[in-house]
């Protein structure tokens, strides 16, 4: 307030020397010098003012001096102020504009609360929109698929099964080194002859079939009038085909001991016949025990292993093979027989082909071979598209599985391989041996 009347006092002030300026000059201007009547006459040009004009101006100026006096000399501008400063302003204005701007700042806050829950708003739904779209995603994705489970139920017993046929292919491995070696317990414990004379006896009892050769083996055979079961037997020692290539599971479980079964007495007849027809004598064990220098019945002994190592070489392609078709473990058996059902193959063949416990090759067909014959596995594949890709990686698994079993066979093929380069070799490097000989023995003579 001090501050206010300070200004208003030296605006006053200001004012009045205006006032006193102008009514001085107003009032030059209003008397006219004493030789008027001589220097200013009419007609000559000059700027004079008559008696009218001159009363007029006064009286202007003596009204714009009490019009002003009248303002500032009465207060009545101060009262002016005083009353819009303190009373219209201070009362009534400023209140209401007080109220106005809290009214009008609540609104802009109500309007900012309500910008703020449209926000939220769209901000939930679209989160609820999201985990919508994820919830569906979900259950989309991990929805069981029937066909997806088929793989899981196939490969069920997949890895017992083909441990159990890796124990077989040793079992069969050592039982013919056993018979090679004349080792006590097998057929050739007593020699060559021994083995052949044990081997002719088992044809007869077992694979002879009396109408060979144009009907002239009935007199061989031991039973003229042989059974339907023995009949189911006949010349299974050499029938690759019906002992060994078409069944798809050989029930034979060389882990387990025992009497041999027939069908265990056919494999071992087959092998004998296959590898190592002809077994060795027993060697004389005085020979072999000489240390004086090398005999020849000891060069014979070690030349008897090479040959068998050979032959070991080519047999275990063959203990490979039985060793995937033996029997597996329990587990998918039922499964198999039931798609296989499905693909319209009758139950008395699937009993012979499949067996009691599948064997890996079994399981592997179905796997690799049958499951895609079915035109149920493509209209299974209008499925999810997760599930679609699951049942990609699924074969590609399967695929992977087969993969290694090729592999193992390019290994076996590979070794067969090699020793047939090395027994046709042979006979070329004894020839370069016999030369050399021959020349050591020319120069000593």
């Amino acid at each position: 307030m001090k501050r206010f009347f300070r200004k208003y006092i030296g605006l006053k002030i200001a004012l009045c020397a205006v006032l006193v300026a102008v009514f001085l000059s107003a009032m030059m201007l209003s008397v006219p010098p004493k030789d008027a009547a001589a220097t200013c006459c009419p007609g000559t040009g000059c700027n004079c003012l008559n008696e009218t004009e001159s009363a007029d101006i006064q009286g202007w100026i003596t009204d714009l001096i009490l019009i002003n006096a009248h303002l500032f000399y009465k207060l009545e501008l101060e009262h002016q102020l005083v009353w819009f400063d303190f009373t219209y302003w201070q009362r009534y204005m400023l209140p209401l504009f007080i109220q106005m701007g809290n009214q009008l700042g609540g609104v802009g806050t109500q309007q900012v609360m309500m910008i703020g829950m449209f926000i939220d708003a769209k901000e939930q739904m679209e989160t609820q929109r999201l985990l919508q779209k994820l919830h569906a995603r979900a259950n989309k994705d991990y929805q069981p698929s029937i066909g997806m489970c088929e793989f899981g139920t196939r490969i069920k017993s997949l890895a017992a099964s083909e441990r159990l046929g890796e124990v077989n292919a040793l079992v069969l491995s050592e039982r013919s080194l056993d018979r090679f070696f004349g080792n006590s317990g097998t057929g050739g414990s007593g020699g060559s002859k021994a083995d052949v004379s044990i081997r002719l006896n088992a044809f007869k009892g077992k694979f002879c079939d009396p109408f060979d050769n144009n009907n002239s083996l009935s007199f061989i055979c031991a039973d003229a009038t042989p059974t339907a079961a023995e009949k189911s037997r006949f010349n299974k020692d050499i029938d690759f085909q019906r002992t060994f290539e078409d069944p798809w599971t050989i029930e034979v479980n060389l882990s387990v001991g025992g009497a041999a079964s027939e069908l265990e007495e056919e494999i071992f007849a087959l092998s004998n016949n296959l590898y190592g027809f002809e077994s060795f004598d027993t060697a004389d064990t005085n020979a072999l025990q000489n240390k004086n220098r090398v005999s020849d019945i000891q060069k014979a002994y070690l030349d008897m292993r090479a040959v068998v190592a050979k032959t070991k070489v080519a047999e275990n392609s063959f203990n490979a093979i039985i060793a995937m078709k033996t029997e597996g473990t329990v587990g998918s058996k039922e499964f198999i027989v039931s798609y296989l059902e499905e693909l319209g193959m009758p139950a008395g063949d699937i009993n012979v082909f499949v067996g009691e416990n599948p064997s890996y090759y079994a399981q592997m067909e179905i796997l690799t071979k049958k499951a895609y014959q079915s035109p149920l596995f493509y209209t299974n594949l209008y499925d999810k598209p997760a599930n679609v890709e699951r049942k990609g990686v699924a074969m590609q698994a399967i695929a992977l599985m087969q993969k290694f079993d090729l592999f193992k066979s390019n290994l076996r093929t590979e070794a067969s391989l090699s020793v047939l380069l090395e027994l046709s070799v042979e006979q070329l490097q004894r020839k370069v041996e016999d030369d050399i000989r021959s020349l050591n023995e020319q120069k000593g003579d």
